[in-house]
């Protein structure tokens, strides 16, 4: 992933934070998707373009929409497409952290994704989608002075967690039909099998986005029907053996330089990651199963980890 590992650098060492990045593999090619403060929309924009030149981002007005807790509950994200298909929305990218799910959508569409979500999901003290907004005044300046500058030498993390035994799955996203992937998330959460990871691409041209996802190959025989009912061609590529490692630290939210740091280690790896994502200070990752202890050790010598844990 040399383009994606470029562009972080870049950014990194320009002192931009990224509050949403993904990125993963499609054949020969890569992808990635990143955020940045509408403060810094504009410098970021002009670096992209002075050293990979113009027609090398897609810039838009978005914001950032997370949902927590979800558990990795495969049933979340079926909401969401329905929400999408039926409302003819065009989402931005996903990603899943420890805590959340996030998705990036044009800032025109938030209230009226907001308001769709009252109908499958319940918030606590948020009665209606009034009580949100009301809740949202007034704290967007609040909200910019949390972020923080602080820089450590190797940035910390609680702990690193990593699980084999993975299968990783490639789906198209084509708009409109949505719902025969709704259906299988939908039966998934039905049979307890819950999501590892999950990132989608950005729309890229006349190329719809792909959903990037893994499941524990351990409860193959439980899900193998539901996948095979998707429609002719939906399902893309499946990987296995695959490794998921994830870990999130007290300044991955708001410091610089998470997504290059990851990407600079894990290049040292011999295998590709196949998929990465930061969000919600979290960031998660996708190897070939044989890689993993390789991936660990390069994290290891980048961040400061007091633990690494490995998930059954």
């Amino acid at each position: 992933m040399k383009f994606p590992a470029a562009l972080c650098d870049l950014l990194a060492a320009e002192k931009v934070n990224l509050p949403f990045f993904t990125c993963g593999t499609a054949a020969s090619d890569c992808w990635m998707a990143v955020a940045v403060d509408g403060r810094n929309a504009a410098r970021a924009c002009r670096l992209v373009e002075e050293h990979f030149g113009k027609g090398s981002s897609s810039p838009g007005q978005s914001s950032i929409l997370s949902i927590f807790p979800h558990r990795n509950n495969p049933e979340v994200m079926a909401a969401f497409l329905t929400i999408f298909d039926k409302s003819g929305i065009q989402p931005g990218p996903f990603a899943q952290s420890s805590s959340a799910i996030s998705v990036v959508l044009p800032e025109k569409c938030i209230l009226e994704t907001t308001a769709a979500l009252f109908e499958p999901f319940t918030f606590g003290a948020y009665r209606t989608p009034a009580d949100w907004k009301l809740a949202q005044e007034g704290k967007e300046q609040l909200y910019r002075e949390v972020v923080a500058s602080y820089q450590e030498k190797r940035p910390k993390v609680y702990a690193l967690e990593w699980q084999d035994d993975q299968e990783f799955l490639q789906i198209r996203l084509d708009p409109g039909k949505l719902t025969p992937v709704s259906r299988l998330f939908k039966s998934l959460s039905n049979l307890q099998v819950f999501f590892t990871f999950l990132v989608t691409s950005p729309t890229i041209g006349d190329q719809p986005p792909t959903l990037l996802f893994s499941l524990p190959e351990s409860l193959k025989q439980r899900y193998a029907s539901v996948v095979d009912d998707l429609p002719a061609g939906a399902l893309m590529n499946r990987i296995s053996p695959v490794a998921i490692f994830s870990m999130n630290g007290p300044h991955f939210g708001d410091r610089y330089g998470i997504a290059s740091e990851l990407l600079r280690c894990t290049g040292k790896v011999p295998a590709a990651l196949l998929a990465a994502s930061c969000s919600i200070a979290s960031v998660s990752g996708v190897v070939p199963a044989a890689h993993i202890h390789d991936t660990i050790r390069a994290i290891q010598e980048s961040f400061e980890v007091p633990s690494v844990i490995k998930k059954g």
